[in-house]
C-alpha cells in the first residue's frame, strides 16, 4: 500500500470505555495490514496493542517503543480522509494520520528491529493505554530506552511546518540526538518545549515556539519515568469536529520519513 492509501484503510472509528476497547475497527485494519509481515502482536489484551518484530525473549534491547494512540474523541461520529487540490487533504486525523504512518513504515521494513510499535486507548481521556504500556513493559523484563510518541498539534501550522518535536522529558544526550536528527531533515521544523522558561542549550532558538507543549501520551510515560517526547504532525482546525482538520500531503510524507529517521538515530548503537 501507498502512504496515502494506508491512511485511507485506517480512516475509521476506534473506541473504548477506559477500561477496554469497544470498537476495534482501526485495530482490526492494523492488524489485517500486518498479517503477512513478521510483526507480532505480543500483549494478551487491554487498552493498547504492543507489536514487535521478534518475540519479546528474543528482542534486541534495549528497545525504543513508538506509540501511537488509536482512540478517536468521542465527539467524532465519523472517519474520514479526502485529498483535496493544492495539495492539501482533510479528515478527522487525531490520530489516524500518525497511525499510517507508523503502520507504513512498518509495512515497508524500515524500522530497526529493537523499535516496538504500541497502538494506545484512552489517550483522549487519562492516557490509560499509556499506562498498561509501561506496566507490560516492567513485567515482560523490556528495558525501554526511549518512546516517541506520535501526535498531531497545532502547532507549526501558521509557520509552515513539516513536523514539531514536543515535550521533551528527555536527558541531554538523547535529546541532542533527536534535535539533530531534526536539523539533518532538511524539513521545515518547530520546537514546542515542555517548560518555554527552560530551552536546552542544544536547541537554536530559531526553531522553538515561545509556549508549552499541551498533554499528550508523553506526560503519562514520564510519569513512569522513562524518557519521551512527541513527534507530531501540523494540522489547522478542530481535531474533535466531525468536520475534520487539514494537513499538508507533502508534510505528511515528510512528517513519515522524518519518524524512521529518529527512530534510526536513537536506536543506533554506539
Amino acid at each position: 500500500m501507498t502512504l496515502s492509501e494506508t491512511l485511507l484503510e485506517l480512516s475509521v472509528i476506534n473506541r473504548d470505555n477506559g477500561r477496554k476497547f469497544t470498537d476495534t475497527s482501526r485495530l482490526n485494519a492494523i492488524s489485517e495490514a500486518l498479517s503477512a509481515t513478521k510483526y507480532l502482536c505480543i500483549n494478551p489484551g487491554g487498552l493498547f496493542h504492543l507489536y514487535s518484530p521478534e518475540p519479546v525473549s528474543k528482542i534486541a534491547q534495549p528497545v525504543v517503543i513508538i506509540s501511537s494512540h488509536v482512540d478517536c474523541e468521542r465527539s467524532i461520529t465519523k472517519c474520514f480522509t479526502e485529498f483535496l487540490p493544492g495539495g492539501l487533504m482533510r479528515g478527522t486525523f487525531d490520530n489516524s494520520i500518525t497511525n499510517a504512518s507508523l503502520l507504513h513504515l512498518m509495512l515497508e521494513g524500515r524500522l530497526p528491529d529493537n523499535i516496538l510499535a504500541a497502538f494506545t486507548g484512552d489517550e483522549e481521556r487519562n492516557s490509560r493505554g499509556a499506562e498498561q504500556v509501561m506496566r507490560f513493559a516492567k513485567y515482560s523484563g523490556l528495558e525501554v530506552e526511549c518512546v516517541i510518541v506520535l501526535d498531531v498539534t497545532d502547532m507549526g501550522w501558521l509557520e509552515g511546518a513539516d513536523f514539531t518535536v514536543e515535550n521533551n522529558f528527555w536527558s541531554d544526550s538523547l535529546g541532542a540526538k533527536v534535535i539533530m536528527s531534526a536539523e539533518n531533515s532538511g524539513f521545515k521544523w518547530c520546537f514546542v518545549p515542555e517548560n518555554p522558561y527552560d530551552i536546552p542549550r542544544y536547541v537554536d532558538m530559531k526553531y522553538v515556539l515561545p509556549f508549552e507543549a499541551a498533554e499528550d501520551e508523553s506526560w503519562e510515560y514520564d510519569e513512569n519515568d522513562v524518557q519521551c517526547f512527541c513527534l507530531c504532525i501540523p494540522v489547522e482546525g478542530d481535531m474533535h469536529s466531525n468536520e475534520g482538520v487539514y494537513a499538508r500531503q507533502e508534510s505528511f510524507m515528510r512528517y513519515t520519513d522524518v519518524v524512521a529517521q529518529t527512530a534510526s538515530t536513537i536506536s543506533r548503537r554506539q
